[in-house]
């Protein structure tokens, strides 16, 4: 089977930009996508900020298999339809989070898929995602990589389905990429890497949790037992399956996978997945190779200097709590917004974001220029 993806659209995949995007075309369903002017690009490249090029296309021409992948639209009969995923995630007291949405994702995606021209109702579904945690799960620490993905998954037709004993097997299979998949499969494992629990760095996959067991229930393939012939009906019925069911199963999930107990909720999105992405040790190794020879930067304290016979008491704090996200070009993972700061620092500096969000009478950050401003405000009051 072929694997299939967007590409060259990672930004688009980014959980804060899917939100976004979610939003305009709830506000949009129903308008017609091919008759006069496009209906669809100045309220989204308004409210996403995206490019949406090249300018003289038709956006639906262009980003369709975006807003496919993502389960969040389709078209039926030239009109605009949006999933109830679409409409949950556009709607902000759903408080729907980066690790709620993206295990939607590996759990229900199939290939076939519809929006592809090679759908074939009659061909048994592979659930890739769902593949890919299992053999990144089967692999441990050493990660997987680009060529390991198709050798060992794809080469063996694995559909995401089995056991983890079957991954523990499997043999290499010298299966190489064909065409465009390298980059289509690249890309799917960079979308994989703003999960809490994955991590994509230097062209490798990571699971970054130790609770296995909650891992492998909440991205669990959602399996159909009948696929529908129109591929706009197999669409809808991969977005819908579970619906609110389904996000409130797993929110029992996510609260099973040792997350900090401590708690601010800075909106009903996400403090959870920005204290595991704060905690992840791949993510702190990697930040301090590229940084070894960081301060606190609040306080500017050299702790490797003040407390000689520690190695690195520095703590990792994400400017922006509010998701995972991946970088355009997929090599980290969330690195360019995180500040090294001591323990003390690091706990008041959270107090502080507390008490601002309270005076302003708000939930959440929103926009990372925001979170960033509030920082430096935290920043400048630190005495002396």
């Amino acid at each position: 089977m072929r694997w299939r993806w967007d590409q060259g659209r990672l930004d688009y995949f980014r959980f804060d930009n899917v939100v976004r995007i979610a939003e305009t075309l709830s506000q949009m369903e129903g308008v017609v996508l091919n008759v006069g002017e496009d209906p669809l690009r100045a309220p989204l490249v308004e409210h996403t900020g995206l490019g949406f090029k090249p300018d003289h296309y038709r956006v639906w021409r262009n980003y369709a298999r975006v807003f496919r992948c993502s389960l969040l639209a389709t078209d039926v009969g030239h009109r605009l339809a949006v999933t109830p995923l679409c409409r949950k995630l556009a709607d902000p007291s759903s408080g729907v989070t980066p690790d709620e949405y993206l295990d939607f994702v590996f759990s229900h995606f199939t290939l076939p898929f519809p929006a592809f021209d090679d759908y074939n109702a009659a061909v048994p579904p592979a659930y890739p995602f769902a593949a890919l945690v299992k053999f990144a799960a089967s692999r441990g620490s050493s990660g997987v990589s680009l060529d390991e993905v198709f050798s060992f998954v794809i080469g063996n037709n694995c559909m995401g389905t089995e056991d983890m004993s079957w991954y523990q097997r499997l043999s290499p299979t010298g299966r190489s990429p064909h065409g465009d998949e390298e980059r289509q499969v690249r890309e799917m494992l960079a979308f994989m890497g703003q999960s809490s629990f994955m991590k994509w760095f230097d062209g490798r996959l990571y699971l970054d949790s130790s609770d296995m067991a909650a891992i492998l229930k909440a991205t669990a393939p959602v399996v159909r037992h009948e696929r529908k012939s129109l591929p706009e009906e197999e669409f809808f019925a991969i977005a819908e399956t579970g619906g609110d069911a389904y996000f409130r199963k797993l929110d029992i999930d996510l609260n099973d996978r040792g997350f900090p107990a401590e708690t601010f909720r800075e909106g009903g999105r996400t403090f959870r997945t920005h204290g595991k992405l704060e905690r992840s040790p791949l993510v702190r190794k990697r930040f301090f190779e590229l940084h070894p020879a960081a301060v606190c930067d609040a306080c500017r304290l050299d702790v490797k200097r003040r407390y000689p016979w520690t190695e690195n008491i520095l703590e990792l704090h994400h400017l922006l709590p509010l998701s995972s996200t991946i970088l355009v070009g997929g090599t980290t993972t969330s690195l360019d917004d995180m500040v090294p700061l001591c323990p003390n620092c690091h706990k008041s500096i959270h107090i502080y974001y507390r008490q601002k969000l309270k005076d302003w009478g708000v939930d959440d950050f929103g926009s990372r220029k925001m979170a960033a401003d509030v920082y430096r405000l935290a920043k400048g009051e630190i005495v002396a």
